[in-house]
């Protein structure tokens, strides 16, 4: 998890650095409130998938091992 969190931020500065060396514009928000709005946005998405995950695991689980099936 960590080496992806890595490799992201590594990627992310490429892009900004590409970005000014070539004079493009930046593919996000220039303001703090749209900076903000992204954070919250990834934040929710990320949050809300783990939480829909936890939820499925829970009600996925099999019986219990010490419970034995009757013919």
């Amino acid at each position: 998890m960590l080496t992806r969190t890595i490799l992201g931020i590594i990627v992310a500065v490429l892009i900004g650095v590409a970005c000014r060396l070539f004079e493009v514009p930046l593919p996000g928000p220039q303001a703090i409130l749209g900076a903000f709005l992204a954070v919250a946005m990834a934040t929710g998405y990320t949050v809300t998938g783990k939480l829909l995950f936890a939820r499925a695991r829970v009600t996925a689980e099999p019986p219990s091992l010490g419970a034995k099936a009757t013919k």
